[in-house]
């Protein structure tokens, strides 16, 4: 079990007060904060702690991570980490030996980030920017990038795509995870408008959603662009709905909307691109 502290840890220094360890376990694991899992009780920041975040986040409800971030397919590739969270999937690409640089904010737990490498003999690559959309980086100087905006409340997303399309090299890949605008919690406000009476729901993700006609529309310069609508417990769905198979579920109303897009080669291609529908 991943037990909460009386009293938070302070990982960084922005104005407001920094989550507590439970908080960023339960943003890395992608679930409701008020869900509780059972298991050890292991010590907060500590090594055990994190190796149990990092195979709950792949297991079940995020098995669809690896494939779909790529972890083992790019290596000795650059790539530029945006919202990396407590480091679970820069990790994986350190791993698999994807040269990793993080852009931290005032906003992300660089100091849990520092630990948890640290912890595995590895040394991590931070640069501190203002915010993501300023990056200090030339143009075309990093073959990946990785977005991760569930929990960025302030982000100007349009900007930050644009500025990442712009360090990219020709041909670079933009991953990036995306809270749904139509996910289970939308359905079910119209689908059944009163279940919000008896029973509340407690969305996991607290950065701005998204359609997917608005993220293909941030993303007019890219190429190959693919959306897919991920990430959906049974637990948060009415017993009715837990007849069908999840998979079918999770492809109309799960909660992240996980990007795929690709860098054109030539410039003239993405001056060419139709504009989004």
């Amino acid at each position: 079990m991943l037990p909460e502290t009386p009293h938070p840890i302070r990982l960084y220094s922005p104005d407001e007060a920094a989550p507590t360890p439970c908080e960023l376990a339960t943003r890395e694991l992608l679930r409701p904060a008020l869900n509780r899992g059972g298991g050890r009780d292991l010590e907060p920041l500590s090594r055990g702690w994190f190796e149990e975040i990092e195979h709950k986040r792949y297991a079940r409800a995020g098995e669809w991570l690896p494939r779909v971030l790529e972890f083992s397919r790019h290596r000795d590739e650059t790539l530029l980490m945006a919202g990396p969270g407590l480091g679970s999937d820069a990790l994986q690409y350190t791993r698999h030996e994807t040269r990793v640089t993080m852009a931290v904010t005032t906003g992300d737990s660089a100091d849990a980030i520092r630990r948890n490498f640290e912890l595995r003999g590895l040394e991590p690559k931070f640069v501190t920017v203002d915010r993501v959309s300023r990056l200090p980086f030339d143009r075309g100087c990093f073959d990946l990038a990785y977005l991760n905006t569930l929990h960025t409340p302030a982000l100007d997303l349009a900007t930050t795509v644009d500025e990442l399309y712009r360090v990219l090299k020709p041909g670079g890949k933009l991953f990036a995870l995306i809270p749904a605008w139509y996910d289970v919690d939308r359905w079910q406000k119209w689908l059944l408008p009163f279940r919000q009476l008896y029973r509340s729901s407690h969305d996991p993700l607290t950065g701005p959603k998204q359609t997917a006609r608005e993220v293909r529309r941030l993303c007019q310069p890219f190429e190959k662009v693919t959306l897919l609508h991920r990430h959906l417990r049974r637990s948060e769905l009415p017993h009715v709905w837990r007849l069908f198979p999840l998979s079918w579920l999770e492809r109309l109303a799960g909660r992240i909307l996980a990007v795929r897009a690709t860098k054109p080669i030539s410039p003239q291609r993405a001056t060419a691109l139709p504009a989004a529908a």
